[in-house]
């Protein structure tokens, strides 16, 4: 239950990640923005494993590289951020069909939201505050409790993840593909703002 809700706590925020999954799934189709709802949830709950098996250790480790992980966080978001605004204007149109029914390319869009999320700074910084309270929580559980908290986290941010997808598909079912590319502007600027954003904190 406490896994879920940390899940539930880390995704429900439209960070970047969220808004690339949205934009992704306006272009690609449900099935590929599935497999990026599944590779975010995924890094969630080894982010989890890990910071309830050895929370202590993590902080110590991270404190001391605070502000380079956002200068690094920030460059990708401005990438990210720039992609989705090029692809937007390049395309002339949101959805291929090749490509939603393409192994290869849920396999890639796995890989590269995998990849992200890892990261992703709001990811990192989010376990890095909670990583003492789960501390607290995991002494003496061994790894059952291990589990069972990852699992948690798992189950509550893919729920979310893919909440988004279907939303972000049923968008798609009652918008032309104007409306589809001025989301995906929108979505860029957002992302460009959040990289801002996170180096002046």
């Amino acid at each position: 239950m406490t896994g879920a809700l940390a899940g539930l706590a880390l995704a429900i925020p439209l960070g970047p990640m969220a808004i690339l999954l949205i934009s992704t799934t306006l272009k690609h189709g449900r099935g590929i923005g599935i497999f990026g709802a599944l590779a975010m949830a995924s890094v969630d709950f080894s982010y989890a494993a890990l910071v309830f098996a050895f929370g202590t250790a993590i902080v110590n480790l991270l404190t001391g590289w605070v502000m380079p992980l956002r200068i690094l966080g920030s460059a990708i978001l401005i990438f990210v951020a720039v992609k989705i605004f090029m692809d937007a204007r390049r395309s002339s149109k949101i959805e291929s069909p090749d490509m939603s029914n393409s192994t290869a390319s849920r396999l890639k869009t796995y890989a590269k939201f995998f990849g992200l999320t890892v990261l992703n700074p709001a990811t990192a910084f989010y376990f890095f505050g909670i990583t003492p309270s789960v501390a607290t929580l995991s002494q003496g559980t061994g790894l059952f409790g291990i589990a069972l908290f990852a699992v948690g986290v798992f189950i509550g941010s893919v729920v979310w993840q893919m909440g988004l997808v279907f939303a972000a598909q049923l968008t798609k079912s009652f918008t032309d593909v104007r409306v589809q590319h001025r989301i995906q502007y929108a979505g860029a600027i957002l992302i460009l703002g959040l990289a801002i954003g996170l180096l002046l904190k």
